[in-house]
């Protein structure tokens, strides 16, 4: 079910979706000419008067899409589309697909184009970086050259002749004043005098403990003695006596 409907400034369409929306829809807005494609709904209509396409627009809602055309020329229109018989449709829509396809190549143009524009920016701003990147370095690298160059006087502790006057003009000059007096340093203290060289005598007492061999150390064969609870007997080796 389509519904339309206009004003001075626009003409709304309404088109009822039997159901959900599950792809975007193929919409193509031209001057005079307007089609909506999504199977199983398609609508296509010539308009009799032109109509502002970029300003124009389409909604999606859950059971319907909404679709408003704003006019060039305001005012109410006696007929909104045109009566076509099926030759002159197909002749308008070899026409219509060529205007899509010239839009289609300009839009491409246009966006190839800001591409590249926004692409050169970049660049160029990379070059200015690395350029002003190079400029520091060099003039860090000038810098430390002429720090490396500079030879610094040297420090000494030696006293400058006119330091004697120096320190008697400050000492008149602070004459007058009170000051806190300045105690003496303290004397330097004396080391301690060296130990003479000695000897030290060191004795160790001798001490043996015989540690006992083991019995294959021995060299002489022990009897091997059986224990009982009741008797206790031994029993002879060879090259040994028995006692009962």
């Amino acid at each position: 079910m389509v519904q339309v409907t206009q004003t001075e400034d626009e003409i709304k369409i309404t088109i009822e979706l039997n159901r959900l929306i599950t792809r975007k829809p193929d919409i193509v807005l031209l001057p005079t000419y307007l089609k909506f494609n999504n199977p199983p709904i398609f609508f296509e209509r010539h308009l009799v008067q032109e109509i502002d396409e970029v300003a124009s627009f389409c909604r999606i809602f859950k059971n319907e899409a909404r679709i408003v055309l704003i006019k060039k020329v305001k005012g109410i229109w006696p007929e909104i589309f045109k009566k076509l018989n099926k030759e002159e449709l197909l002749q308008k829509r070899l026409e219509v697909s060529d205007q899509v396809v010239q839009r289609n190549k300009e839009r491409d143009e246009k966006a190839l184009e800001r591409y590249e524009i926004k692409r050169r920016n970049e660049i160029d701003r990379e070059v200015r970086r690395e350029t002003a990147m190079r400029e520091r370095v060099k003039q860090f690298h000038e810098q430390a050259c002429r720090e490396a160059m500079t030879v610094a006087p040297k420090e000494t502790h030696i006293k400058p002749k006119n330091e004697s006057n120096l320190n008697g003009s400050i000492s008149a000059r602070s004459g007058n004043r009170l000051g806190t007096p300045i105690a003496p340093p303290p004397p330097p203290r004396s080391l301690p005098a060296l130990r003479n060289a000695a000897k030290i005598c060191v004795s160790f007492s001798s001490f043996k403990y015989d540690t006992p061999k083991r019995e294959s150390q021995e060299g002489l064969p022990r009897p091997f003695v059986v224990e009982d609870m009741n008797n206790v007997r031994e029993v002879s080796t060879p090259g040994t006596a028995t006692h009962s």
